[in-house]
């Protein structure tokens, strides 16, 4: 399929397992790739993928849809106004309780996915600490095993991200939230924004803005709604085809998916020494790449 002259573009969006062998393909032959997250089930295939998107005139993004959510476009652009002043933590809890039968999809056997609801699911998370709080430098995590019985994935993740700011991240991503959840918070010193909701199940997507009183009475809240559906799907394709159009990096590109798969890395290696784990250093060719 990706040899045919007429296909500009290739979206990727099998079990992670076949990501590497596709995306490669489809940039070696000349194809603009929208490759869903994660990349890789490993840091070593998604730097693969990377390479090659390096060595390739055509686009590649890396499919973190939740950059392009309302209410994460709100709250960067609030962030960029310096609202908040000198940002302190982040928060976040995000997770569903899964279906019957869970233990027998493709995205819980670590062979298709490479990892449980760390790399499934809290692989967006990592991707927004950075994009809305700042760069991790070192992680701690757990990675458990609570009710489903899958023989090596964890259902649950819960991580602590220092920035290299100083600035901390709480994180805990969850298939054992019986009722569906995603909260991100931002704290500063001149207030905090609480974003709520995603789609269908998790509730529609709502922005608390509270700026903090000189008196410390309760503050100032000011909510947004942003009605459904969730259009960030289609954001996302817009800003792949513009950035093809454009001849640029689109925002959410092969660094980006290769950082986000670093963090996970880390969290997995944390978890395993139970220690912190300092997370390597981006080289000069893969910041060149996000500027």
């Amino acid at each position: 399929m990706v040899t045919r002259p007429e296909i500009d573009a290739v979206v990727v969006s099998t079990p992670t397992k076949f990501h590497l062998d596709v995306v490669v393909r489809a940039l070696e032959a000349g194809k603009h790739v929208l490759c869903e997250k994660p990349l890789g089930r490993t840091v070593l295939e998604a730097r693969r993928i990377w390479d090659a998107a390096r060595g390739s005139r055509s686009v590649l993004k890396t499919g973190f849809n939740y950059r392009h959510m309302a209410h994460v476009r709100e709250a960067r652009k609030l962030l960029r106004e310096g609202v908040l002043g000198p940002l302190y933590f982040l928060r976040c809890r995000y997770g569903h309780g899964g279906r019957p039968g869970y233990e027998k999809e493709w995205c819980t056997d670590a062979e298709l996915s490479g990892g449980g609801v760390l790399l499934e699911q809290g692989i967006h998370v990592f991707d927004l600490v950075r994009y809305l709080l700042g760069e991790p430098s070192r992680i701690a995590a757990r990675a458990e095993r609570y009710f489903w019985k899958f023989p090596v994935v964890e259902d649950n993740g819960f991580c602590l991200l220092e920035t290299e700011n100083g600035q901390t991240a709480q994180i805990h991503i969850s298939w054992t939230q019986w009722v569906n959840v995603f909260e991100l918070e931002l704290f500063g010193a001149d207030g905090f924004l609480r974003l709520e909701g995603r789609d269908s199940h998790y509730g529609p997507q709502r922005l608390v803005w509270a700026r903090r009183r000189a008196d410390h009475c309760r503050p100032e809240q000011v909510t947004v709604d942003f009605p459904a559906p969730d259009d960030s799907w289609d954001l996302e394709w817009e800003e792949f085809r513009a950035a093809i159009e454009q001849g640029r990096e689109p925002m959410g590109n092969a660094s980006d998916g290769l950082r986000a798969q670093q963090l996970v890395e880390a969290a997995y290696q944390s978890a395993w020494q139970r220690t912190w784990i300092d997370v390597p250093a981006f080289a000069p060719q893969e910041q060149e790449a996000l500027r």
